[in-house]
């Protein structure tokens, strides 16, 4: 089965926005479509990233069911993995990105869901392929006709 992480700004997308590849990543993580992946960090970054007033200013954060939603998807249907501090190598120069990328890294992840152009410039990182969401869900598809 197909590991992937998914990045914080896949899943705030997921959550905010009822429509779009996000959306669509998070629906077929819940059907169980691949694994994912996923570390405290990249847990109490979204909770971060959902209480950041220009997220709750500018979008409703997502309805409470929604949060929930994915509360759920990340507590039952992730395996989380240990990111220890000394895993953690500089990589991008930003320690939220280098963080993901050793949770991919560790997790021996075959992809990185992200829409951080910074991180989707990389292409891949020690064995992790990084895409977009939109690549990821063509992707899935592509596996899923081939079986």
């Amino acid at each position: 089965m197909i590991r992937a992480v998914i990045d914080v700004n896949v899943l705030v997308s997921a959550i905010i926005g009822p429509l779009g590849h996000s959306r669509q990543v998070a629906l077929a993580w819940e059907s169980a479509l691949f694994s994912a992946v996923t570390s405290a960090g990249i847990i109490a970054n979204l909770e971060e990233k959902l209480s950041l007033e220009r997220i709750t200013k500018r979008y409703t954060a997502g309805t409470p069911a929604t949060i929930r939603w994915m509360q759920i998807l990340l507590s039952a249907q992730a395996e989380l993995v240990l990111v220890p501090v000394h895993e953690r190598q500089q990589v991008t120069g930003d320690p939220e990105d280098d963080y993901v990328l050793a949770t991919g890294r560790i997790a021996k992840a075959d992809y990185l869901v992200t829409g951080d152009k910074g991180l989707l410039d990389l292409s891949q990182h020690e064995g992790t392929r990084i895409i977009s969401p939109r690549d990821f869900m063509e992707l899935l598809d592509q596996h899923r006709a081939n079986r």
